[in-house]
């Protein structure tokens, strides 16, 4: 199967304007969850962030770290290979999501802090 870079360039501009708008939601709650605002604002803010950010690792963990599971199905690709891989991606994933778990805590508790 060969994909060349045509046939992915709607689905490059929708991924890229779909990241852009994550970006500026995650700009905004930073600016809103600034020490000046009140207790409200920053729970609001944290809970954008949360959002955003379960939203990448939940995109992420779908298009990539599933599928890279099915490394250690091939037999031409080394394990110790499959296995660094796996963890990377994996990684990043986990990583996302803590992140979420962390702002949507932030988010819950009385003193957003």
């Amino acid at each position: 199967m060969n994909i060349r870079f045509e046939d992915l360039t709607p689905a490059f501009f929708i991924f890229s304007s779909v990241v852009l708008v994550l970006i500026t939601l995650a700009v905004r709650a930073y600016i809103l969850s600034s020490k000046k605002s009140t207790e409200e604002v920053r729970a609001r803010s944290y809970w954008i962030a949360a959002t955003v950010s379960g939203l990448v690792a939940l995109f992420g963990t779908v298009v990539y770290a599933i599928p890279v599971l099915g490394d250690f199905n091939i037999p031409e690709v080394r394990f110790r290979d499959a296995l660094i891989g796996a963890l990377i991606v994996w990684g990043i994933c986990g990583c996302a999501w803590i992140i979420a778990v962390r702002c949507a805590i932030s988010a819950l508790r009385r003193n957003a802090k």
